[in-house]
């Protein structure tokens, strides 16, 4: 388990989401990604990219995390998402379960739970 290389890419999700950075967000995710989460669930790389960038509302919003646990089978980062959503305040709690291929170069998987 390389903590280094997870947090590494983890960091291009959430950089990724916050600056709307597809090319940042492609860079961290397997092509066969599994992402789940509250609203929906999506498969493949280019459902990912249009549901969490092309799809997602006007927003100026930061992810800010508060802690980080890496174990061998996957990694979970707990923090809060705030700033603006269509020009409304937005302080949401979330924790990111992320999973991993087995040289730990992409995400595989990644749940999303979040609390508001």
């Amino acid at each position: 388990m390389n903590e280094s290389n997870r947090d590494q890419l983890i960091d291009s999700y959430l950089n990724g989401m916050d600056h709307e950075d597809k090319e940042l967000l492609r860079d961290a995710f397997a092509p066969d990604i599994v992402h789940e989460h509250p609203v929906r669930n999506v498969k493949g790389i280019e459902g990912f990219l249009a549901f969490k960038v092309d799809e997602q509302p006007p927003q100026e919003s930061e992810h800010k995390v508060s802690r980080r646990i890496h174990v061998p089978e996957a990694s979970v980062v707990q923090g809060r998402k705030v700033g603006t959503v269509e020009g409304e305040s937005v302080d949401v709690q979330f924790c990111d379960v992320y999973e991993f291929n087995a040289d730990e170069s992409a995400i595989t998987t990644l749940s999303v739970y979040v609390r508001e």
